[in-house]
């Protein structure tokens, strides 16, 4: 390769490890709106969630996955979702790559707030078409899961802007728009 194509490699890995982390954004600010913005409109989606089988099972285009999924994390207290560890192949207009996923949600069951963590891995396909990269499958894998009494502990003194939100109106949109 020569040093030019070799660097739109890493040019394009980076912008695929950012698509990667607005997906991320997307689920912890519940923002629909995002999360479509890194599908193609044909895309899949594909995975079973181990702690909330029933609510996060989806085998299907990827857009029609976003209002149930929204509707989901909004029935959640908290989430965070980790990306890391990106292994990445690009191959022209094509690409692959698998990330490690560490996730946190907080929900109540009979009336007890519980951690729900998970650790596993997205298995992605992407393309790229007129220049712009999104996702064309995307699967993911739990390795792991604990179910647990909740044992974080909330600032109740912190003033809202100082607190994340699980809406647009998060303080991470006056910095980065998407």
């Amino acid at each position: 390769m020569t040093l030019e194509q070799q660097l739109q490699v890493l040019l394009d890995k980076q912008a695929l490890t950012e698509l990667m982390y607005r997906f991320a954004r997307a689920l912890d600010r519940v923002d629909g709106e995002l999360m479509k913005s890194t599908y193609w409109p044909d895309a899949v989606e594909e995975h079973q969630d181990p702690i909330f089988p029933e609510l996060f099972y989806y085998n299907g285009n990827a857009h029609d996955f976003v209002d149930p999924a929204m509707a989901g994390f909004k029935a959640l207290k908290a989430t965070q979702h980790r990306i890391s560890n990106p292994l990445i192949e690009v191959d022209g207009d094509e690409a692959r790559a698998e990330c490690y996923v560490w996730a946190y949600h907080v929900h109540e069951e009979e009336g007890v707030d519980r951690e729900g963590i998970l650790g596993g891995r997205h298995h992605f396909r992407f393309q790229r078409r007129e220049g712009e990269w999104r996702i064309l499958h995307r699967s993911t894998v739990f390795d792991w899961n604990q179910n647990q009494p909740a044992s974080a502990i909330w600032a109740e003194s912190f003033s809202d802007k100082y607190r994340g939100q699980r809406d647009r109106s998060d303080d991470s949109y006056h910095y980065i728009q998407r």
